[in-house]
């Protein structure tokens, strides 16, 4: 390099008008100058090599670097261009010894002005500086192939700018010390869009977010990049707005609010995350009020929206309907009505008043079973009976359970209204009659039982004619009236039969018979 700028010398003197002296002078210091002189010092063109070894290449005006020149560092560095009082000043280029190089505009020693440094790893930036650092408008481009084109200020992204990332996603917007702050739209690579406020690089403020997946929008508060406050989500269906819902942000991207959908209200919380514009979010607690006279209000069931859910989706909560000549008010639990008030009426053939246990209904019937509604429940429970018939529905024409009638409790199956299959019979009249017997349609097949304390044998049903013998070597023959009053009729047959007997002992004996 020294060898090429004595060179340069050479051909520069050859111009040098005579006017001016050209000698060499070596400085008390060890610095040593051979170029053009006058007035005790170097002027016009000339070089300096130094006692550390820099070397200098330009004009000069009374010794002081001023104009076009060149300068060789002791570390490697090396500048051509313009000088005003021994600084960089004006259009020059800078080559540093770790191969970052700079042209462009200079002051006062400075990058300042336009320019471009392109650095040893690729990265370049081209805009305006000051000072030595970005400041102005100006684009950087990273290693990584990242491009920022806007606004700078002492050396980082300061005002209105534009980043475009290697990976395919962008902002555009405003930033503050080289984060994203105040307006802005980050375009995310998996297509999810925030368009709002920013601070320090996080989601602050009032904004909207588009996830692409999801294929709906979250407006509101942001803070921390969670959303809060007053807000929406919009639904949308291929770029088109499906429904739109108004409301709060709770946690847990819960979001409070109410529509309708189905013929059905809601107000609660949903799942702001699931669900789909068709049939809006999943419902996580709330009420929902049908368009006929029902209300469910709680904690409902995952996956459940409201164009298609019943109270059966809950999991707890209350619940209270009038339909149809049912009503109910009480609790519900894992879908099932529990612990409330049940009414139910069929006028003039059914009556039901009572509660819900676990489900089941619990309390007083009145009327007819046949009539009855009660096709999905166990009635077997139930404390108090008034009727012909009642129980568990078990089959379409059979019911099986405690059924009571006067004096008579009948514990097993009915089939359209009769016995059927194992039944227990008591009767409890001044004489204590039990019977465990097998029926067929309404047909006694067989039967034991205690009878006055006596044990008696159902031993032969032939043509509806039933043979009861006694344990006492008694036998009974009659065809009973109905199934239900068997038991009373045999005490019946028993007492005329005790009757007549006495009656012909009486007269055996002469004496009248007791009672006459």
């Amino acid at each position: 390099m020294k060898k090429l700028l004595l060179i340069s010398l050479a051909i520069i003197m050859a111009f040098v008008p005579s006017r001016l002296d050209a000698r060499k002078v070596k400085f008390k210091n060890g610095d040593v100058y051979d170029g053009e002189w006058k007035n005790k010092a170097p002027n016009g063109m000339g070089v300096m090599i130094y006692a550390n070894g820099e070397i200098y290449s330009g004009y000069w005006v009374n010794g002081i670097k001023n104009g076009m020149g060149t300068m060789v560092f002791l570390n490697k560095d090396e500048y051509l261009g313009d000088w005003k009082d021994d600084k960089f000043h004006g259009e020059g280029k800078m080559t540093y010894a770790n191969k970052d190089f700079y042209q462009g505009a200079w002051e006062v020693g400075k990058k300042h002005g336009e320019g471009t440094m392109t650095y040893a790893d690729g990265s370049v930036y081209t805009g305006s500086w000051v000072e030595d650092l970005y400041d102005g408008k100006g684009s950087y481009t990273a290693v990584n192939k990242d491009e920022y084109v806007g606004d700078w200020k002492a050396g980082k992204q300061c005002g209105e700018g534009e980043m475009k990332y290697a990976d395919g996603a962008s902002y555009s917007g405003f930033w503050l010390d080289g984060q994203y702050s105040g307006m802005g739209k980050k375009s995310f690579v998996n297509g999810d869009v925030y368009d709002g406020m920013w601070e320090k690089g996080v989601r602050k403020g009032e904004g909207e977010f588009f996830d692409k997946a999801l294929s709906r929008i979250f407006k509101g508060n942001w803070t921390d990049s969670v959303v809060s406050g007053e807000g929406s989500i919009v639904f949308l269906n291929e770029a088109t707005v499906e429904m739109t819902l108004a409301g709060e942000w709770l946690e847990n991207g819960l979001f409070s609010t109410s529509f309708s959908k189905s013929g059905k209200n809601f107000s609660g919380s949903v799942i702001s995350t699931s669900g789909d514009g068709v049939s809006g979010p999943f419902l996580s607690v709330g009420k929902v009020a049908w368009e006929t006279e029902m209300v469910a209000d709680g904690r409902w069931k995952a996956n459940t929206s409201l164009a298609t859910c019943d109270y059966k989706d809950m999991v707890e909560g209350h619940l209270r309907y009038n339909l149809g000549g049912r009503s109910f008010d009480g609790d519900v639990k894992d879908g099932k009505e529990n612990n409330g008030k049940l009414d139910v009426t069929v006028p003039g053939r059914f009556m039901f008043t009572g509660n819900m246990k676990a489900g089941e209904p619990f309390g007083i019937y009145v009327g007819d079973f046949k009539a009855s509604p009660f096709t999905e429940y166990d009635l077997s429970a139930w404390d108090q009976v008034l009727g012909e018939d009642i129980g568990r529905l078990d089959g379409l024409h059979s019911i099986c359970g405690v059924f009571k009638d006067s004096l008579l409790t009948l514990r097993g199956m009915l089939t359209d209204g009769v016995p059927d299959g194992e039944v227990t019979m008591v009767y409890a009249a001044e004489d204590s009659l039990t019977m465990a017997s097998s029926w067929i349609g309404g047909k006694l097949s067989e039967g034991r039982g205690v009878i006055a304390g006596t044990p008696f044998v159902i031993v032969a049903v032939e043509n509806d004619n039933v043979q009861v013998d006694l344990e006492n070597g008694e036998r009974l023959s009659f065809v009973p009236s109905k199934p239900a009053a068997i038991l009373p009729e045999i005490n019946e047959k028993l007492k005329e039969q005790r009757t007549l007997r006495e009656r012909m002992a009486a007269e055996m004996m002469g004496v009248a018979p007791a009672g006459e």
